[in-house]
């Protein structure tokens, strides 16, 4: 029915058992990736179009901190005073990573989704590889620019 691209038993036990290995070795390799991308490991490995005699090139191993995040975030979203974004006397702002009201010359980043946080709390927050807003899970940089320090 929906498995008709699979062998059937009529075909051979051992074909079978290749077909299941292959794609448990394919399984394993993806669980495999994801996890060394979750740890900051990327495998840059052949495209599947390449040919055959490419395949024996080693793979490259790239790790990177969350510092070079950082400062990319840093470039693109500048620091600014919270006097600046709110102009009354009595702030009524608080920073939802340390809970503690904004300070008129406070340094704070203001996201693109509207969120403000004080610069060292959302640095912090960046430390831990959290490339995303606090509150709403926007992402900081966008998704094409982000990708290349995972």
């Amino acid at each position: 029915m929906g498995l008709s691209s699979l062998p059937t038993p009529s075909e051979g036990v051992l074909c079978i058992l290749l077909v299941n290995t292959a794609l448990s070795i394919s399984i394993l390799k993806g669980i495999i990736r994801s996890i060394l991308h979750i740890v900051g490991i990327h495998l840059s490995s052949p495209s599947s179009s390449d040919s055959a005699e490419n395949l024996s090139e080693p793979f490259e191993f790239h790790l990177n901190t969350p510092d070079s995040y950082i400062e990319e975030f840093r470039s693109r979203t500048p620091a600014i005073q919270f006097d600046a974004v709110c102009s009354c006397k009595q702030p009524q702002h608080d920073c939802s990573v340390c809970l503690t009201q904004f300070e008129l010359k406070s340094e704070i980043n203001h996201l693109s989704c509207g969120h403000l946080f004080h610069k060292t709390c959302l640095e912090k927050w960046l430390k831990y590889w959290n490339v995303t807003c606090p509150l709403c899970r926007t992402p900081l940089l966008p998704e094409e620019e982000a990708s290349c320090f995972w």
